[in-house]
């Protein structure tokens, strides 16, 4: 990654951090509240997933992988102005489709919820509850429809900070809520905040894309045939973590007497999806648009090696976090949740199903950048073909490993499949790209990288148990990047001349 890049990933990620660090306390007042095992904790955690879930299966593809690339295309090839256009009846066309979709779902929530969702040991009283949060969450994916779509506009025009910037304005909508109605309100409050932290997504992007003056009630031109010719194979690439993740909390659902496991499960789910996100998307973000760039310019030699130099910076950050995150998995569970209704048992559940996921975390870092880097191509047939196999090994692997390993199974099974995913689609970028993706170089440094890991692992477990976790963390850390740069891999070595020219005098 050039300096520039580097600047910029960081600061996205310093801001990206805090609203996961938001995140991450609103899951933690959760887990307070409600616990793993109470009708309230399992009915909301259960109807919150579902619109997240249904907007990745059958919207979030359309936004990231169809809708980003033409629009870039007509960025490029025909101005600003015919790339508006696009977009503006582009969103008119989603948001007429998520208002259809919604309608049926809110008055379809009963059948949904129990197909999707219910597990024959929970109790009764979680059926109802369910399905009236579920009710009242579904308008998430017209809000999130939106909210995305913007992003995809902003970061296009080089504008990644608020987009960065939106989990911080609906996690303070929730949390807000927490400290001050949770008490009067209850979880059905809970539902109806969450879904104004996400309009609140909406609302802090309007003004700076006024300031760009696009407006979505512009006449809009272009065709949506070219968006629509990449949405089906792309819709189904980008299945893998919504509908793995489904399969899994079915698998779960009826763990434990159907307590503690599908909320456990979530919850581990997400931690996961907190901690590996704040570097993966971070990348992805710039990486994608970038990429959409480069491919319209038929510009070969400058997408491979920026793809190239985002996979060894991946590689260098994704590996020690991989074995980091196995390491602290228990402590870390304990103190983000621990406490009021997450008891002992819960704790162990969680991060048993953490320590599984961890192992792939490469694996999910690839599928996402390689993902992104096929679209950029717009080829949809490599990714759709990944996706269905690792979704059929998620499928198999969840429900076969899960008698005998309970919570543990379909964690593992979820980090089997994504894994299988990322390097599916990493032999085909090999296969179509006309200059090398991986060079010796780099096998010589993730081997490196793999040594140093695997040390920072066993330390970080040795002082895990003779001090507190934050030193253990980042002695680990520490010592993991001293062997970097003393076994001379490279991105240990732009790092410290990216610090060094950042500091004063320096500039």
């Amino acid at each position: 990654m050039t300096s520039k890049t580097i600047s910029t990933v960081g600061l996205m990620m310093a801001i990206t951090l805090i609203g996961k660090l938001m995140g991450i306390l609103r899951d933690s007042m959760q887990a307070m509240y409600f616990g793993t095992y109470s009708a309230e904790g399992i009915a909301f955690m259960q109807a919150s997933i579902l619109p997240r879930v249904f907007l990745d299966i059958a919207f979030a593809s359309v936004f990231s992988a169809s809708f980003i690339p033409v629009f870039n295309r007509y960025l490029e090839t025909q101005g600003k102005q015919a790339a508006f256009d696009l977009a503006a009846r582009f969103i008119r066309f989603i948001l007429l489709a998520t208002v259809c979709a919604t309608i049926i779902a809110v008055i379809f929530a009963g059948p949904l919820y129990t197909i999707f969702l219910d597990g024959e040991a929970l109790a009764y009283d979680v059926r109802p509850l369910g399905i009236q949060l579920l009710r009242i969450m579904f308008p998430i994916i017209i809000i999130s429809s939106m909210a995305f779509s913007l992003t995809g506009i902003l970061q296009s025009l080089w504008q990644y900070y608020i987009p960065a910037a939106m989990s911080i304005a609906s996690n303070g909508v929730i949390l807000l809520y927490y400290f001050f109605f949770i008490d009067s309100f209850g979880v059905t409050g809970l539902a109806v905040a969450f879904l104004l932290g996400w309009t609140c997504q909406v609302l802090i992007q309007i003004p700076f894309l006024v300031k760009h003056k696009f407006s979505i009630f512009t006449k809009g031109g272009g065709s949506l045939r070219d968006v629509g010719q990449l949405a089906i194979p792309v819709m189904v690439a980008t299945w893998i973590s919504p509908v793995n993740f489904l399969v899994n909390m079915r698998a779960s659902v009826n763990l434990y007497g159907g307590e503690h496991g599908v909320v456990a499960i979530s919850f581990a789910h997400s931690l996961f999806t907190v901690i590996t996100g704040l570097v993966v998307l971070s990348v992805a973000n710039i990486l994608f648009p970038t990429l959409s760039k480069f491919a319209a310019n038929n510009n070969w030699g400058d997408y491979t090696a920026f793809l190239r130099s985002s996979l060894r910076g991946l590689l260098f950050l994704l590996i020690p976090m991989t074995f980091g995150l196995m390491a602290v998995a228990r402590p870390l569970v304990s103190l983000i949740f621990e406490g009021g209704r997450f008891h002992a048992t819960s704790v162990e559940i969680t991060a048993t199903a953490l320590f599984f996921f961890s192992l792939g975390i490469v694996g999910f870092g690839m599928q996402v950048i390689f993902s992104r880097a096929c679209f950029a191509l717009q080829d949809g047939k490599g990714p759709l073909v990944t996706a269905v196999i690792a979704m059929m090994i998620n499928l198999v692997l969840s429900f076969a490993l899960v008698s005998e390993m309970e919570i543990a199974g379909p964690a593992l099974a979820s980090a089997i499949a994504i894994s299988v995913a990322g390097l599916g689609l990493f032999i085909r970028l090999m296969q179509k790209l006309p200059e090398p993706l991986w060079t010796r170089d780099m096998t010589i440094d993730v081997i490196k990288i793999l040594i140093l890991a695997v040390a920072m692992y066993w330390l970080v477990t040795f002082l895990l148990a003779n001090t507190f976790m934050i030193l253990a963390i980042v002695v680990g850390a520490a010592v993991f990047f001293v062997g970097a740069l003393i076994f001379g891999v490279i991105e240990a070595k732009i790092t410290v001349e990216w610090i060094i020219g950042k500091l004063p005098g320096r500039q």
